[in-house]
């Protein structure tokens, strides 16, 4: 039994940090070095044209055509940016974020292309879009736009369409054109709201985004009218709305995430667009696009503080803490609390400790301890704990599970609700998450030691 023990936690050496993947506010979908040019901030920043395509398929035409389609997408666009902006200027900060000002406040550079050029993806399943990429040679847009449903689930493995937004091989919005995804400008489904917006969009998108007064007038009228609708999350302009939101660099945050991004932004939990919580864009998104222009513009060293006035400061892409940092969520029967301690020395690491409770009564729910957890050790019904610390980094922005601990990181699994078993293994790492050595004590009742192993590579 002890070598099935020694075994399985061995094997989780370099699985670690799963079970550590929780967004928290304003997270960004980034990688520790940050490849801005990744994201459309670098178009913005640069003030360079963003190039995209726009595809619709049959179904979705039934509530849309090409150029509501492309006018929605500009409204969104102009939204992230004059919303921020607004915040910048309400919270007194236009000297502290003068240089993002200077760039939210010019007019997005955003260009159509008639036609995308697939070369980068795989040809198997381009059959199953309804439109049919040409031979010739045609130019690589920033971002292709697509309503369809089949293509893009074969590719990614889905059994259906998801909304979302990705960076691989090209950037690209994917929205289903599903039925209970709504379109404010479809008059048919609207009515006299539709024609409200379609002349309140075509307002927003003649007004300078640097004409502050007129721009916060239009604005207000226009959540004013789409808030009573109710579509929320089911409106396509509310979808387009949040995968922007990753291609400016920001990461979701709903509550049920798993995606890694608990290094950046703030700690507690703020409702937004990227949340899947707010009807519209929140303090908590403009927070999150500030830090993403600041990673792009090598600015991560300048503080300012968050629009959600709660005293939240930032510096060095994440909140500014000189003290232990408490967080407290719950979800389903998995009950975890976090310390975060303060380091604003690294650039997007938190020193953290975290510890987590399951009721382990389900394989399921097991697995939310560790991957590799073995319920069998355990009496039916019991629950585990987990209990990490050490520092974390993200290290792929296009794979935002991915995670690695940096430095000395030391991971404590107990089974039972009290020391039945309990498993430790300390270990250290290089910049790039590469184990360099361990030790591994395994512990049965009573905390008596069982073992002890070390390993240097």
């Amino acid at each position: 039994m002890l070598k099935k023990y020694v075994s399985w936690l061995f094997l989780a050496v370099c699985l670690l940090t799963a079970s550590l993947s929780y967004a928290t506010p304003t997270a960004i979908l980034t990688n520790y070095k940050f490849n801005s040019q990744s994201f459309l901030t670098y178009k913005l920043v640069n003030n360079e044209p963003i190039t995209y395509c726009i595809y619709l398929n049959k179904q979705s035409r039934s509530f849309t055509n090409p150029k509501d389609f492309e006018d929605t997408f500009k409204l969104a666009v102009k939204w992230w940016m004059a919303h921020t902006a607004q915040l910048i200027r309400l919270s007194g900060q236009e000297k502290e974020l003068a240089s993002v000002l200077a760039v939210l406040e010019k007019e997005p550079n955003l260009q159509l292309l008639p036609e995308c050029d697939f070369s980068k993806y795989k040809d198997g399943n381009l059959a199953d879009l309804e439109f049919q990429p040409s031979g010739k040679k045609v130019p690589s847009a920033d971002l292709s736009l697509f309503v369809e449903d089949r293509y893009f689930a074969h590719m990614e493995g889905l059994d259906k369409i998801r909304a979302f937004f990705s960076t691989t091989p090209i950037r690209h919005i994917v929205i289903p054109s599903a039925v209970y995804y709504h379109n404010p400008a479809d008059v048919n489904t609207f009515g006299d709201t539709a024609k409200q917006f379609i002349a309140l969009r075509k307002q927003i998108l003649a007004t300078p985004n640097s004409d502050f007064k007129q721009m916060n007038t239009l604005l207000s009228q226009l959540m004013q009218l789409l808030a009573p609708s109710q579509i929320k999350q089911r409106s396509v302009l509310y979808v387009l709305q949040h995968e922007l939101g990753h291609s400016f660099g920001l990461a979701d945050q709903k509550r049920s995430s798993n995606n890694g991004d608990l290094l950046e932004g703030s700690i507690e939990l703020r409702p937004g667009i990227m949340d899947n919580f707010s009807t519209f864009l929140s303090c908590d998104d403009a927070d999150g696009l500030v830090l993403s222009l600041h990673k792009t513009m090598n600015l991560t060293n300048e503080r300012f503080y968050s629009f959600c006035q709660d005293g939240v400061r930032f510096y060095g892409g994440k909140e500014e803490i000189s003290s232990p940092k408490k967080s407290v969520t719950s979800e389903g029967d998995t009950l975890r609390t976090r310390t975060y301690y303060p380091n604003t020395a690294i650039d997007g690491i938190y020193f953290l400790e975290e510890k987590s409770y399951v009721n382990t009564s389900s394989e399921e729910t097991s697995q939310k301890i560790h991957p590799l957890f073995d319920r069998s050790l355990m009496p039916k019904g019991e629950g585990g704990y987990q209990n990490t610390r050490g520092k974390m980094k993200i290290i792929d922005s296009t794979q935002p599970d991915k995670s690695v601990p940096v430095g000395e990181h030391t991971i404590q699994i107990t089974l039972g609700a009290g020391p039945l078993h309990k498993q430790v293994l300390h270990a250290k790492y290089d910049d790039n998450g590469q184990l360099l050595s361990y030790t591994l004590q395994i512990y049965g009742e009573d905390e008596i030691l069982l073992d002890s192993r070390s390993k240097t590579f």
